[in-house]
């Protein structure tokens, strides 16, 4: 008699756990933190926004270039106030953000963000555009 198997995928989630979406890449030698809101639910949006927040404050002050990404992210109220206090408590660490992926309704979300957080975030079309301008005249951070 054959032994069966039950075999279970314990493979971990592609792109979808909160540490992968937060993570440092470096563009012409320069850090860039980069924040990968992309497709995320209003429940994972503030998990990937608090592990944002969370690995900017292990950084120096005034030391950090961030890249946002928020293509096809989804926002519900709770979300826009939890990124908003994200965005100001952020500010003392970033040196330089952009954001990249926003259109339609996010167009309204991305200005109460700078409204509330008194932070200019400017917007690319894309991330190679984004990332040339983050490290645009940087200096050795």
């Amino acid at each position: 008699m054959a032994l069966s198997q039950v075999i279970s995928d314990q493979r971990p989630p592609v792109a979808t756990s909160v540490g992968s979406r937060v993570q440092f890449i470096e563009y012409f030698g320069k850090r860039v933190l980069f924040i990968n809101y992309a497709n995320c639910d209003a429940t994972m949006m503030k998990q990937v926004a608090g592990e944002g927040h969370r690995v900017l404050a292990l950084e120096p002050l005034n030391s950090v270039l961030t890249l946002n990404d928020v293509t096809g992210a989804a926002f519900d109220h709770e979300a826009v106030a939890f990124l908003k206090s994200m965005v100001a408590a952020n500010a003392p660490y970033v040196k330089r953000g952009a954001v990249i992926g926003i259109s339609g309704l996010q167009s309204l979300i991305y200005e109460a963000v700078q409204a509330f957080s008194k932070r200019k975030l400017p917007q690319f079309a894309g991330r190679e555009q984004a990332l040339s301008w983050l490290v645009k005249d940087q200096c050795e951070i």
